[in-house]
């Protein structure tokens, strides 16, 4: 089992935005996390970790959420997803 580590202030804030981009993402795609989880290759049990910004996910693994939510790395980091 992963072991998370506590988030500093500015990366607490990226995980979070991370998190709710995913979802927000997820949501318009209207797919489950296990649906994900098969696009993606990332264990669900990890997406509901990333998706409340309670993970730090490498590179790799924000790489493969962006493909499996049919977007770019860019548009997951970023805060004007939601305005969409």
């Amino acid at each position: 089992m992963p072991q998370y580590l506590k988030l500093d202030q500015a990366a607490s804030e990226l995980a979070t935005r991370l998190g709710e981009n995913c979802r927000s993402r997820r949501a318009k795609l209207k797919i489950s996390q296990a649906e994900l989880s098969e696009r993606s290759g990332i264990a669900a049990s990890h997406l509901s970790y990333i998706e409340h910004g309670k993970a730090n996910p490498t590179l790799e693994v924000i790489e493969h959420l962006a493909k499996g939510l049919e977007c770019s790395v860019i548009e997951l980091l970023s805060d004007t997803i939601k305005k969409k």
